[in-house]
């Protein structure tokens, strides 16, 4: 039986489904290019701005400035030093006053609580369903549409494991169970290497760090060393490494089939892990200074290099299941901590970043042209609002066919993928855009250094272009992995039903 239908009659200039980080600065961008009379209807799950910083963890905080995690060119009101790593409720509060400073540029329908249920694109317009809190369905209709669900991070939830003598806890409950309080003393098994992984271990040995500490890591994860990317002192002057200049040199390097070696040299160039031997093959697009990485070498009493399977109960114990096979017993009692990735495989239908027509713009993980959905965002929907998008040649790539096919390519691929189509950009908007984007992590560095790095990028991104093409050309077809122009098909509509979440036997 259908669901009931209601047809609003209400007309807007745009529609944009989120408002999280990606979300905030598709509309941001949006205030550059339409009047302040225009009707944006916002929609989102959350009964606030924010997106995932509503439902994140207690104790993450940004590995970056947090003067370059904003919306556009909107200033914090911190008022604290350059290196402060902003913590939850700071970024979601930031968050929040980005919405209600675009909200006063012109005319924000927001709908709080609301679940988009797909759109369609026909006769010069967009209808776009959608399931109110109430549970009730209705439908609208806007000149344009941003899908700005980005990559859609849900909350991790606890392992469904087999063990009766084990407690599992997400990073979420991390709190509530009592872990981060200094008189809590039983073994913590974590699952994963990323920096949810990092941000736990250090919260635990810092709450007690007389804990027993184990890890199952999988194949290991590395990560940008912030004390050489965000270099302070002297160093921000005399040394350190742009962020640029590590996706430039990645991306030099990568012929698309040599991504091991180019893994390697940004490893020893500007990267950090507290994982030594074997050395990690996969990168973070993260931060992580030398002393958490050192916090985590020496808090940490056991690594297994596998995947966790399963834990089973067994006449001597539980017993870690793991898929090369072994089994390892850990003690009855012990929590287990899921800090596996959030952007795990999934099977998630092809979506192209724009419609055939112009008027549907998608930033999703099945066609992402940057990686970062903030950047994203912001580049793509200045090119989207300009009529630039559909005839500008970016590059696509299958974010959830890489991490299935080919993982340990991650940092060659985006990192060329990335310096492609931002060449493409550059040709394509007005020098203000890229004045006004505060997300840039180079504006770490004084200006000089900025301008240096820009000149360089002038001088030869038209050049440098041909080569990149050619390796993600190579890469694509070697690796059976969707990366190349986007296809001219009309595309399919959108639907917005969830995807199942991945197994514990997913990569940790």
């Amino acid at each position: 039986m259908s669901e009931p239908l209601t047809v609003d009659a209400a007309h807007y200039d745009l529609c944009i489904v989120g408002a999280g980080y990606a979300g905030l600065n598709a509309a941001f961008v949006a205030t550059r290019y339409l009047p302040a009379s225009a009707r944006v209807l916002v929609l989102d799950k959350h009964d606030q701005a924010g997106g995932m910083w509503n439902d994140a963890y207690s104790y993450v905080r940004l590995h970056q400035s947090y003067q370059q995690f904003t919306v556009g060119n909107i200033a914090w009101s911190l008022g604290r030093e350059r290196s402060y790593l902003a913590t939850r409720d700071e970024v979601a509060a930031h968050l929040r006053y980005c919405f209600e400073v675009i909200s006063k540029r012109f005319d924000v329908d927001a709908r709080w609580g609301w679940e988009c249920l797909g759109h369609t694109e026909a006769a010069g317009t967009v209808v776009v369903s959608a399931r109110g809190s109430d549970g009730e369905v209705h439908t609208f209709t806007a000149e344009r549409f941003i899908d700005a669900s980005g990559f859609d991070v849900e909350s991790l939830e606890p392992l469904p494991l087999s063990s009766r003598h084990v407690r599992c806890v997400a990073p979420q409950g991390l709190e509530d169970s009592g872990l981060l309080s200094s008189d809590h003393g039983e073994p913590v098994w974590v699952i994963g290497s990323g920096k949810t992984a990092m941000d736990t271990i250090v919260a635990l040995v810092r709450a007690n760090p007389a804990r027993r500490i184990g890890m199952v890591t999988g194949a290991g994860t590395f990560f940008f060393s912030r004390d050489l990317v965000n270099a302070t002192g002297l160093r921000r002057w005399t040394g350190g490494m742009r962020y640029t200049a590590i996706f430039a040199g990645a991306a030099k390097r990568f012929d698309g089939t040599n991504a091991a070696q180019v893994s390697a040299w940004c490893r020893a160039r500007c990267g950090t892990s507290p994982l030594a031997d074997p050395a990690p093959t996969h990168v973070l697009f993260a931060l992580l200074s030398e002393a958490e990485s050192s916090t985590v070498a020496s808090g940490v009493d056991e690594v297994i290099r596998a995947h966790l399977v399963d834990v089973v109960d067994e006449a001597s114990g539980p017993v870690m299941l793991l898929r090369n096979g072994d089994r390892h017993p850990i003690a009855a009692g012990s929590w287990v901590v899921n800090c596996t990735s959030h952007l795990g495989v999934r099977d998630v239908e092809h979506v192209p970043y724009v419609s055939s027509a112009g008027r549907v713009l998608s930033i999703n993980s099945t066609s992402t042209a940057f990686g970062n959905t903030a950047v994203s965002a912001y580049f793509l929907s200045h090119l989207f609002l300009l009529d630039k998008l559909v005839d500008t040649q970016l590059y696509e790539l299958d974010h959830y066919g890489l991490l299935r096919n080919a993982p340990e390519a991650a940092l060659a691929v985006w990192s060329t993928l990335i310096m492609y189509n931002f060449s493409l950009v550059f040709e394509r908007l007005p020098m203000k855009v890229f004045k006004d984007n505060e997300l840039d992590l180079d504006r770490w560095y004084p200006i000089v250094r900025q301008l240096a790095g820009q000149l360089q990028f002038m001088h030869s991104h038209k050049r440098d272009r041909q080569h990149h093409r050619h390796a993600l050309d190579t890469f694509s077809k070697h690796a059976n992995v969707r990366c190349g122009p986007l296809a001219r098909s009309a595309p399919p509509q959108r639907a917005y039903a969830r995807q199942p979440q991945t197994s514990p036997s997913s990569p940790s």
